[in-house]
């Protein structure tokens, strides 16, 4: 809001922001509604209760679901942040930057189930590949490399994330000024000491965003996962089964309900601690600048 802008018109447009973000969440909330209802969804009369989250932790398959997910969707943000941090680097000092934004966001543009299928079809042949060069030399240390499991679901969710770690990070990245690396370098400190105290600090809030949005994305993934994953169960598998064999129980708008509240207050907190740190430097340049204004 400046001096030349109309405060109804300002009011008007946060109106229209949150009226938009309330219709596409609005599945979301019937969902988390519905999930309050002792007699579930469809009953005529409503009646409060906290029971069906309490069933949900005494579930022994969604519960060991859970912990797969949480540990596939850790996993991925370890791996992929990092190398989006990378990637986005690499973009800033290339010259071929329509190029390397094409390969990064190439995944997008193919549909999940063809990626997924695709990638099954190759981790099945590169295993019998790996299998046919331990028989020939001799050994067994390449059985079983890429067999389905944890390792192909994680390479899956690596390719799925990382276009959307990268974009977001690279937003961030593109306020920074590489002269202020090239003035800590000059100044003596190491390639990893200027980016971890000059150029992590300004990126901070892109790189939390960019985790964020990889453990969301990786514990809302069904089409790949599903058909990467191997043996074991993941909250979207166990989720989407119970829904086609015995329908949408009170207990899976619970499960549902108490994921979409952990992805809401993860956001709200990279948003709250964004936003209060942006103050925070506000206030800080604001107090340098007047003792300058002052002279």
């Amino acid at each position: 809001m400046d001096d030349y802008g109309s405060s109804w018109g300002y009011r008007l447009k946060w109106a229209y922001l949150l009226l938009i973000v309330a219709t596409l969440m609005s599945p979301v909330f019937y969902v988390m509604y519905i999930s309050f209802n002792e007699n579930g969804f469809g009953a005529a009369q409503y009646v409060f209760t906290l029971d069906w989250y309490g069933v949900i932790f005494t579930d022994r398959l969604m519960l060991n679901a859970l912990a797969w997910t949480s540990a596939l969707a850790l996993t991925t943000m370890a791996v992929t942040v990092p190398m989006a941090v990378l990637t986005a680097k690499f973009y800033k000092a290339t010259r071929f930057k329509v190029l390397t934004v094409f390969v990064i966001l190439s995944p997008l543009f193919v549909a999940a189930d063809i990626m997924g299928s695709a990638l099954l079809v190759y981790f099945k042949n590169l295993n019998h590949a790996f299998t046919r060069l331990g028989e020939t030399l001799g050994v067994a240390w390449f059985d079983g490399w890429f067999e389905l499991g944890f390792l192909t679901a994680l390479i899956g969710l690596i390719v799925y994330t990382m276009p959307y770690a990268f974009i977001v990070v690279l937003i961030t990245m593109g306020r920074y000024r590489t002269q202020q690396t090239e003035a800590a370098r000059a100044c003596g400190a190491t390639g990893w000491r200027a980016f971890w105290d000059i150029e992590f600090p300004q990126i901070r809030p892109g790189v939390l965003s960019a985790c964020a949005f990889v453990i969301i994305l990786s514990f809302n993934e069904y089409t790949r996962t599903s058909l990467l994953k191997g043996g074991f169960d993941t909250f979207t598998t166990v989720l989407v089964s119970q829904m086609l064999n015995e329908g949408m129980s009170e207990q899976s708008y619970a499960m549902s309900s108490f994921v979409s509240f952990v992805a809401i207050a993860a956001i709200g907190t990279i948003i709250l601690f964004t936003l209060l740190r942006s103050e925070a430097l506000a206030r800080e340049a604001r107090a340098k600048a007047e003792p300058a204004m002052a002279e």
